[in-house]
């Protein structure tokens, strides 16, 4: 996505809605007068709407229609004079103090100040809406030197600091982009505009004031006449509000990636609007800040013509391809219990997954490990692992390596992967002439075993992969849609899901639950039956075949439903591994804690 070509197609298409909205202002005064003519009409029906419009009660009816809708506005404009500090105390918000003891307002203080010092702007006042428990925020002020950001709680409680950043980087974007008089200006004008429908209820209840007065008629059919023309104005004037608010709002992301250059900050917050609780507020003010807020402040029945930002979908697209099937997959445990998203940990290593990686190799008997370092050993081992429970061939009966057949036959399947990932990092410096046939003798030895055990195909799968030509280039990433692999992804999930112990119980909703999003309606659950080594081996091998940005959405899902139990057992373990592996996207451990044997 090209930012700076976003900001100034945005800016021409707001120019063009603020036109508009003129034009509607303009529409709402002749509807007046031409409502005025009808019911004149209806009293002289000889008049004409040329002779209506040039009398001087036409003209006087123009005039105090201009009147009410300037009158309106200025009076909202009176009571938002200050600009942002007004706001913030109609709306009941709570102003950080410099030295907070709250750590979520200190961490927001924080990132303000970064991002102040980073912009060469004034630091906003800060404000908490102390009520509202879903994230939303957004600034206001006439200046960019005197400028209110204000966030809920909500904000400060569910998101982290990265993602804090993005949408305070997003609402800086609106002070350094002037979007904040014209905020205050949008909200006046339909404060006039709304005004003509009150002089209406006026003019009706007047009407309604006295039931035995004579002529009567004529203020009540004029007071219904200004509230459908009040509301009809009000109901176009916020259509061209939220379609200028969601140009405003995709200048915004744009800017706030270009400030941060981290998209992932926005994105996460976007993701835990849309996976959480929302953005809607409470506030009877609501509306209001419809246009100026980071996210939807309420519901709306003409949702598409009225929102006043983009989709969470479009917003997401907008930061990149992935995000939306990110957001889609990424529906985790309760944020007390979830990790990271896994695909966000690929090609990372840190100090948890180091320690569990000592502890592993610990428990390793030494001579097993001197033995794995050895070519000889090392293909025993291999071969033992692909074994499984089956009686090895007489070659691996005997002598030194029967014992170590044994040996690792002894250690139970915990200590699979990791004997897997010494073995072949010992057998991947193996001459090239003898690569080819330790795969040829793995593929004997696994041949009817691998057509109906994952693990057996998993552990060959990886291996074959490892000890390939290293001169064969990886599958061209040329499928761009999650939809042209639903197939593929369909039998993959579904043997993840029949992996675990208790898969006969829970194999139904994890599945669905893992991949909502990422397969069509109708794609269901596969019998055991149906995910055979055979059609995983070729399902696997489409999808690697998904860029790179596609890849994560789908490792997550996967990554989900493995942690769907709150345990990872090894054969979960093992085909998730062969997984990311032969996807080539290096996946660390998913657990602190030992794996389960099966």
């Amino acid at each position: 996505m090209d930012f700076f070509d976003h900001q100034a197609r945005a800016r021409r298409r707001t120019l063009l809605l603020v036109l508009y909205f003129l034009a509607a202002l303009t529409a709402v005064a002749a509807a007046v007068d031409l409502g005025a003519w009808l019911l004149v009409r209806w009293l002289r029906p000889e008049l004409g709407l040329i002779d209506w419009l040039t009398s001087e009660n036409g003209l006087w009816i123009t005039v105090a229609t201009l009147a009410v809708l300037i009158g309106g506005s200025l009076r909202k404009a009176w009571q938002l004079r200050e600009g942002g500090p007004a706001l913030a105390r109609l709306l009941g918000a709570r102003e950080v103090s410099a030295n907070p003891e709250d750590a979520g307002e200190r961490r927001l203080r924080n990132v303000v100040e970064e991002m102040s010092i980073a912009a060469g702007a004034y630091l906003p006042r800060l404000h908490v809406l102390p009520r509202e428990d879903r994230i939303n925020a957004f600034v206001a002020g006439l200046t960019p030197s005197r400028t209110v950001l204000v966030v809920t709680r909500g904000a400060l409680e569910q998101l982290d600091r990265d993602e804090l950043q993005g949408v305070v980087a997003h609402e800086f974007s609106h002070i350094l982009n002037a979007d904040m008089r014209l905020n205050l200006r949008l909200l006046a004008a339909l404060a006039g505009i709304l005004a003509i429908g009150k002089v209406g209820e006026f003019l009706l209840h007047f009407s309604a004031g006295d039931g035995h007065r004579r002529g009567n008629a004529p203020f009540a059919v004029g007071g219904l006449v200004l509230i459908a023309i009040g509301y009809a104005g009000l109901f176009f004037g916020r259509l061209i509000k939220a379609a200028i608010s969601r140009q405003r709002e995709r200048l915004a992301d744009a800017s706030a990636v270009q400030f941060t250059r981290r998209p992932d900050g926005l994105a996460g917050a976007l993701i835990k609007i849309r996976n959480g609780p929302g953005s809607y507020l409470h506030s009877l003010h609501a509306e209001d800040l419809s246009h100026m807020a980071f996210a939807e402040t309420l519901g709306l029945r003409w949702r598409r013509l009225l929102a006043t930002h983009p989709s969470i979908k479009q917003r997401l697209t907008d930061l990149g391809a992935d995000w939306p099937a990110r957001a889609r997959a990424r529906r985790r445990r309760p944020s007390a219990e979830s990790d990271a998203a896994p695909s966000r940990r690929i090609g990372r290593l840190d100090d948890a997954n180091l320690g569990y990686a000592r502890s592993l190799l610990e428990s390793l008997p030494g001579d097993l490990r001197q033995a794995l370092h050895t070519q000889e050993g090392a293909e025993c081992v291999l071969y033992t692992l692909a074994l499984g429970p089956v009686a090895p061939p007489p070659a691996l009966r005997t002598g030194r390596r029967g014992e170590l057949v044994e040996r690792v036959r002894g250690l139970g399947t915990r200590l699979r992967l990791p004997l897997l990932d010494l073995a072949l990092a010992t057998l991947t410096q193996a001459p090239a002439d003898r690569r080819p046939v330790i795969l040829r003798q793995l593929r004997a030895i696994t041949r009817q075993r691998s057509q109906e055990d994952l693990l057996c195909w998993a552990l060959g799968a990886m291996a074959r992969q490892a000890l390939a030509d290293t001169g064969r280039r990886g599958p061209k990433p040329d499928i761009h849609r999650l939809s042209a692999v639903a197939g593929e992804i369909q039998v993959v999930f579904s043997a993840l899901a029949w992996a675990g112990d208790s898969a006969r119980t829970t194999a139904l909703a994890a599945f669905q639950r893992a991949t909502r999003g990422l397969l069509p309606a109708g794609r269901l659950l596969l019998p055991p039956d149906r995910c055979p080594a055979p059609r995983m081996e070729a399902a696997v091998a489409r999808l690697a075949r998904l860029t790179p940005l596609l890849k994560a959405p789908l490792i997550d899902a996967a990554a989900d439903l493995v942690l769907s139990d709150g345990q990872v057992q090894v054969a979960e373990a093992e085909l998730l591994r062969a997984l990311c592996t032969l996807l080539e996207c290096p996946m660390p451990p998913l657990f602190s804690q030992p794996l389960n044997n099966i």
